[in-house]
């Protein structure tokens, strides 16, 4: 596959999360219900075609999980999804942010004051 085309999934599943996520479980079942097909065409009742063709296959969210992965961008979305955490749990409780904020402060001045002065 070429690279731009490569690039142009990725992008795609980036912005267009809902849309890809839907056809990524459509083609999923799709192919489940392919193999209970077969598996009915082979002489099994659907109950035994439908359990047959799940064990074959296996987990459907495993599967799912897989080409998640493959598309590469699963940590964007990781890094965006840790982001909106972090800052909920900053906005929980405004104080112990600020005197976070301020002894990073204090301490990255001091240690830039000081800096210099080290140096021979």
């Amino acid at each position: 596959m070429r690279w731009y085309r490569k690039l142009h999934l990725r992008v795609r599943s980036l912005f267009h999360h809902t849309q890809v996520e839907q056809e990524l479980t459509d083609e999923v079942r799709f192919h489940l219900e392919q193999q209970i097909e077969e598996n009915i065409a082979r002489g099994m009742t659907h109950e035994e075609a439908h359990y047959a063709a799940r064990r074959s296959i296996g987990g459907l969210a495993q599967i799912a999980e897989q080409c998640r992965d493959a598309r590469g961008v699963s940590w964007i979305r990781d890094i965006g999804n840790d982001v909106r955490y972090g800052w909920r749990m900053l906005s929980k409780s405004p104080v112990l942010t600020g005197v976070a904020i301020l002894s990073l402060a204090i301490g990255i001045g001091a240690n830039t004051a000081i800096s210099p002065l080290s140096m021979p």
